[in-house]
């Protein structure tokens, strides 16, 4: 079950798809699952970017990992999607889904679906199109505050979008489609996963635990399209951009999801919930281990081969991950039914739909509960196609060697304290790609320094 979608009119969640897509592989900050590189050229080096270099190129997806320290950081990153970011976003998106039920017609199914399915349908167009408004106006370095605080109801709101979407495409396709014939569900999703790949999207499949989504503030409202047609030069391709990415791509996702669910709903101990819930759980994450240590094999291999093979052998991948992923939603899913006061549904709906979003939030990885963004299957150079962006613990490590560095290094040539250069506000452009280019060592938020140099 993603955290993208998950519930179904009567079964639950689907997956999330969540990374943004221009999280970049070699500064390793995001997730993205899909990440897309931007090679970002500037006129003036600054001291220690030898250094930053460095450690962009350390952990990128194509460098090996060398030393024991290094693969115990990933170690640790995996850990902590698997036992804590992935609980939390399956936990909130069972809570939001749920209170959907209760709060959109819950006396009549279908119109339930359909009042979710425009909720999610329009929301998603609404923060496509005004994804540049935000971005332009809404920053730390100009209102701290005020940014920290709009960004997180923005994260809130968009996770009730992206929930709404898939629980009101679940339905629909649970209306219009049997749920208890294991024939029909097959076919179904068959044919859902053959368009997937025919559209080269399978990659779209994946969510939690494979993915950690940090709240970065470069491209915090960043939503991108399959073709990525920007609104302002070609307003009519961008139309069709987003209702193809958003209508298409999302629910072709979202069919296949209900329908490998539907089959282990039938098929594991269908009489026993909570038997149902721990196997899949054992299934799911049992095969998230499988694919997290064939993953050095894997970016082994694709940064060897191209063309049609390398295609084949990622799709192959991918559908690991989409196997993994949804039985481990299904299992943490069912068995907070089971478990978390199942006497009381309403408080139960409440209390998973708050306490992982604010637990995430404090995280700064709240944005892993987002489904946006279509990412093409076996693209990008070397390894990137297989990388899966869980870089919490490791971009932390990352970010306090390179001050250390700075200091080492500014404390040698004789200076008190490193300056921090800011950029005024007619400088946008430059900022942006410097902003871009050193996303890493952004990845938590820092408090402007009072002594600032004017570049």
């Amino acid at each position: 079950m993603l955290t993208t979608d998950k519930c179904t009119s009567v079964v639950a969640p689907t997956p999330i798809i969540v990374s943004s897509c221009k999280s970049q592989c070699q500064t390793t900050e995001q997730h993205l699952h899909h990440p897309h590189s931007h090679n970002l050229s500037h006129s003036h080096s600054h001291p220690h970017q030898t250094h930053h270099t460095h450690h962009q190129q350390k952990y990128s997806a194509d460098a090996p990992r060398r030393n024991l320290h290094e693969l115990l950081l990933e170690l640790l990153d995996v850990l902590l999607s698997c036992l804590v970011v992935a609980p939390c976003v399956i936990a909130y998106w069972r809570g939001t889904w749920e209170l959907m039920g209760v709060l959109l017609f819950p006396s009549s199914l279908p119109l339930s679906a359909l009042a979710s399915f425009a909720i999610g349908g329009l929301g998603h167009f609404m923060f496509i199109v005004t994804q540049n408004f935000f971005k332009d106006h809404i920053h730390p370095d100009k209102r701290r505050l005020t940014y920290y605080a709009i960004s997180r109801i923005y994260t809130a709101v968009f996770g009730i979008v992206c929930v709404n979407m898939w629980r009101g495409s679940w339905m629909i396709c649970d209306w219009l489609t049997s749920i208890d014939s294991l024939a029909i569900i097959s076919v179904v999703t068959l044919v859902a996963l053959l368009f997937l790949v025919g559209t080269r999207t399978l990659r779209n499949l994946g969510a939690a635990p494979y993915t950690v989504a940090m709240d970065h503030k470069s491209d915090y409202f960043e939503v991108g399209t399959m073709f990525r047609i920007s609104g302002f030069d070609q307003p009519g391709l961008f139309l069709l951009d987003t209702l193809f990415s958003v209508f298409v791509v999302g629910t072709l996702v979202v069919i296949a999801w209900r329908g490998l669910w539907g089959i282990f709903d039938l098929t594991l101990f269908p009489q026993d919930k909570a038997k149902s819930a721990w196997g899949s759980l054992l299934i799911g994450y049992l095969t998230v281990f499988i694919t997290f240590v064939i993953q050095p094999l894997m970016r082994y291999v694709c940064r060897r081969i191209n063309g049609i093979l390398k295609l084949i052998i990622c799709d192959i991948y991918y559908l690991m991950i989409f196997f993994g992923a949804v039985n481990a939603w299904r299992g943490i899913w069912n068995l907070l039914d089971v478990y978390v006061y199942p006497d009381d549904r309403i408080l139960s709906f409440w209390i998973t739909h708050i306490i992982p979003f604010l637990l995430l939030a404090a995280l700064k990885c709240s944005n892993s509960i987002l489904v946006r963004g279509v990412f093409i299957d076996a693209e990008g150079l070397g390894a990137e196609c297989v990388h899966l962006p869980i870089n919490y613990v490791r971009l932390h490590f990352q970010r306090e060697r390179r001050k250390k560095l700075e200091s080492e290094q500014y404390r040698n040539s004789g200076h008190s304290e490193p300056p921090h250069y800011y950029l005024k506000a007619e400088h946008a452009p430059l900022r942006m790609n410097l902003e871009k280019d050193m996303e890493a060592q952004h990845s938590l938020i820092e408090k402007p320094h009072t002594a600032a140099q004017i570049i």
